[in-house]
């Protein structure tokens, strides 16, 4: 039984890699060509991954734009599938088909893409890649009554911790981490795509709780969309000068 488990992998392989014009090319495979698009304006390296109808992987590659011409070629089964791409990633790791951000850790900038459904049950198909960009900076100003004052911290929380590799999706799970400072001398922090309103942001002045703001609904309020393509960067002002009240705006 183990020799029959050995050999029909290997004759399969056979098969899809030794089609001829005279033979039957029903088992042979599909060539998919694989357009890199705007890839190297990103990253170095890029992950481009395809995946069947029944959402098992059917390759994952890693490679870097600037080595090929604008494209590359790919060897698949016959069948109908979708190519999904990412880039930028540093903390984060995939775990199975999912890239995580780790706890304490903003969102690494990352771009990706996740195209349509493909006929590759012929000889020849074909994807664009067009990757696109899956993380939001917040800016944010914070106001603070004149009498308070001391060092003033920002940490975001939310429920989203990464993406879901295949369709984008954002996953679930603890999201932590503090703002760091940009050039502007405001509170920054990168966060990834979100599927509700739970994003908060907690105010510490000198080390103790100040304020937490429900930021994720402060921001459904103005209309902003996590269901573009791109997402926009997000500038906060928040006014914490009565208890209880956050006048909040947003560009």
């Amino acid at each position: 039984m183990r020799a029959t488990r050995l050999i029909l992998p290997a004759l399969l392989c056979a098969a899809m890699a030794s089609c001829t014009i005279k033979e039957d090319r029903g088992p042979c495979p599909c060539v998919l060509d694989i357009y890199l698009g705007n890839s190297g304006d990103f990253a170095d390296r890029l992950a481009v991954a395809g995946w069947n109808n029944s959402s098992d992987r059917l390759f994952l590659d890693k490679i870097a734009p600037d080595q090929y011409p604008g494209s590359y070629s790919k060897k698949v089964e016959k069948c109908f599938l979708h190519v999904s791409a990412y880039c930028g990633n540093t903390a984060m790791s995939a775990k199975g088909d999912r890239l995580i951000i780790p706890e304490g850790k903003p969102c690494d900038p990352v771009w990706a893409y996740r195209g349509e459904t493909i006929d590759a049950t012929g000889e020849h198909a074909e994807d664009h890649i067009v990757l696109h960009k899956q993380h939001a900076v917040i800016h944010v100003r914070i106001e603070l009554p004149d009498r308070v004052e001391g060092e003033v911290v920002l940490r975001a929380k939310g429920n989203a911790n990464g993406f879901d590799i295949s369709t984008l999706e954002p996953t679930r799970g603890s999201f932590h981490c503090f703002a760091e400072l940009d050039e502007d001398m405001h509170h920054m922090v990168t966060v990834p795509r979100q599927y509700d309103d739970s994003l908060e942001l907690e105010v510490f002045l000198d080390g103790t709780l100040y304020r937490t703001v429900k930021a994720g609904e402060l921001i459904a309020n103005s209309g902003y969309s996590w269901e573009k393509e791109d997402l926009d960067d997000i500038y906060l002002s928040l006014g914490l000068f009565t208890p209880g009240i956050v006048t909040i705006g947003v560009v």
